[in-house]
């Protein structure tokens, strides 16, 4: 399970998830991770925006002010958990991300 701000970002299996997230904060967390071999290192996404405070959450998505695909609808509409190549994820552009 990844959370973000109190909430699921992603959950499913370790394999899943960690094979090809769908999450984009999921796979900026991801490309933080050091590996020892070549073949398990990922390109690093560095996130740009502000940390939202928890006490004071943004509208939309919590993870729309750091996100490199939010669109107008992440930043008015709560992503529910939604059923996803084999896991949950919320976001709205799931389908796009990791592609």
């Amino acid at each position: 399970m990844v959370m973000y701000l109190g909430g699921v970002a992603e959950l499913g299996d370790k394999a899943t998830v960690i094979g090809r997230p769908r999450h984009p904060y999921t796979r900026s967390l991801l490309s933080a991770t050091p590996a020892i071999f070549e073949q398990d290192r990922r390109a690093k996404i560095k996130l740009e925006g502000e940390l939202p405070s928890p006490l004071n959450p943004p509208s939309g998505c919590t993870f729309h002010q750091r996100c490199p695909y939010a669109i107008e609808r992440c930043r008015q509409e709560v992503p529910q958990l939604r059923e996803v190549d084999g896991r949950q994820v919320s976001c709205h552009r799931a389908e796009e991300v990791g592609e």
